[in-house]
């Protein structure tokens, strides 16, 4: 799977999640509403209930006679009475209740209900009673639920991802098949024409005809160098590494002169700072990749009669071009394979590719500063 795949199923399931929880919090919120609501209109009903029973017997005890006044009580509810000019007169609530325009209202996890009594029982003109609020308790039904639903999304949303990306992997997978078919059928005529080539430089010629002899070498090892890109992805994962210790700089003097032909033919010249007898251990076939890659790019993407540097030291290698350079949107995804910047120039757009495939086996910090039409700084580090 690509790294550009991965992040298009990554973003797609992200913002499906988030719409989704966000869509299930709300529903959510209009259900804790509407259990608060029946809540508050149950509790008003159970204390309305008590406070009939209530006005009842205050009335029982109004009947009796003062003298053998008891103020009823119960164990599950609290009361108090209060007379016209909401002066209280007896209660048994743990607070006092000092407005009593509300029918009802909640306080301290306690529900009261408040009510008017005619005529006045015992001098009082107003009642409230009171009781433990009963919890809310909606939360442990709604998680499961919504973690049902959340996993439901999940897997609704990759399969949806991946019906939607079918298309563009079946078209992936033309262009690799491509790629293999293309590069069985350019191996034997590139080997033809790099051996004739050569057998052809022995022999004395003149100028004219030598110059168009360089242009056929230079064009015959451009499409060399594209056919190593081709059989590197797709030998890569099914070949072993046989590291050794490697002299970087005599594999970077080498690969430099392997490109002199394609950098003259656009005047460019090399500077080099080239540190001698500098070892890494790694596969000689996969760091020549490196290397080729990087000098490919930059003589490829550099400006006629230009410069090249090259910078060796111990620990790190530096190539610098004075090409068109790339912005940072274009870096961020400069290692994504098949990506190009600039159609005017050939290749697959995977060189890049292969770059960071390598170092990151190896473990090699590779950093790119660029600027647009000021040139590209590779940097590796060891």
């Amino acid at each position: 799977m690509y790294k550009s795949e991965k992040r298009t199923i990554f973003n797609v399931l992200s913002l499906y999640l988030s719409s989704t929880l966000l869509l299930i919090a709300t529903l959510f919120t209009g259900y804790y509403f509407y259990k608060q609501e029946q809540l508050i209109h149950n509790e008003k009903e159970i204390l309305k209930k008590y406070s009939l029973e209530l006005e009842d017997k205050l009335q029982a005890v109004h009947n009796i006679g003062r003298d053998e006044y008891e103020y009823p009580r119960s164990k599950d509810y609290n009361s108090a009475i209060y007379d016209l000019d909401k002066e209280l007169i007896f209660s048994t609530l743990d607070i006092n209740i000092t407005s009593l325009n509300n029918d009802f209202i909640t306080k301290n996890a306690n529900s009261y209900f408040i009510s008017a009594l005619k005529p006045y029982y015992l001098g009082a003109a107003y009642i409230v009673v009171s009781k433990k609020t009963n919890p809310l308790n909606i939360i442990n039904e709604l998680i499961p639920f919504a973690i049902a639903i959340v996993i439901l999304t999940l897997i609704t949303s990759f399969f949806l991802v991946k019906l939607v990306l079918k298309p563009i992997r079946d078209n992936l997978r033309l262009l690799d098949n491509f790629i293999k078919d293309t590069t069985h059928e350019l191996n034997t005529p590139i080997t033809t024409i790099l051996a004739n080539i050569e057998t052809i430089d022995s022999t004395p010629c003149d100028e004219k005809l030598s110059k168009k002899l360089q242009r056929i070498k230079t064009a015959s090892m451009g499409i060399s160098n594209i056919y190593q890109d081709l059989v590197y992805i797709l030998l890569n994962h099914k070949i072993s590494s046989k590291n050794e210790e490697l002299n970087v700089s005599n594999i970077l003097n080498e690969r430099v002169q392997y490109f002199t032909n394609i950098a003259n033919s656009k005047k460019i010249n090399f500077l080099f700072e080239i540190q001698d007898d500098v070892y890494f251990t790694a596969d000689k076939q996969k760091f020549e990749r490196l290397i080729d890659n990087i000098l490919s790019n930059a003589i490829k993407y550099t400006k006629k009669a230009t410069t090249i540097k090259v910078i060796l030291t111990d620990k790190s290698l530096s190539i610098i071009d004075e090409g068109k350079g790339m912005s940072e949107k274009e870096i961020s995804t400069i290692f994504e394979r098949y990506t190009r910047f600039d159609s005017t120039q050939g290749g697959f757009g995977i060189g890049y590719n292969i770059i960071k495939s390598i170092v990151d086996e190896y473990d090699i910090n590779i950093k790119i500063n660029s600027q647009i039409d000021v040139g590209t700084e590779v940097i590796l580090k060891w």
